[in-house]
């Protein structure tokens, strides 16, 4: 069992998705807090760094939410967006990584 952590920013675009990607992304979070680590591909694809990326799809698209496993078995969830092409832009990833380095950074304050 893992615990979700979802950063603010990660909320706000959450809640911007269609309600369909919405309902299949807070499904696939609460599979990644049952399975935790073992939750592997296609549902969860490592990106490196740490950084993954849980792959949700609905009647409206694909979305994607960028996540990273911290002390224990938590996980930060970072970044969440709409996939509007088939590649996820570099811009979001830059983001996520930048998000998650500063989360990383926090804790190591805490």
């Amino acid at each position: 069992m893992s615990d979700f952590i979802g950063s603010i920013s990660a909320l706000k675009e959450l809640s911007k998705l269609p309600v369909g990607l919405k309902v299949s992304m807070i499904e696939a979070i609460e599979e990644l807090e049952a399975a935790g680590t073992d939750l592997k591909e296609p549902k969860v694809r490592d990106i490196g760094n740490g950084l993954k990326e849980l792959r949700v799809s609905a009647s409206e698209g694909i979305a994607r939410g960028f996540f990273f496993f911290a002390v224990g078995q938590q996980f930060y969830v970072v970044h969440i967006l709409q996939k509007k092409t088939q590649k996820t832009p570099k811009k979001s990833l830059d983001l996520a990584n930048q998000r998650m380095q500063e989360v990383k950074r926090s804790l190591k304050n805490v």
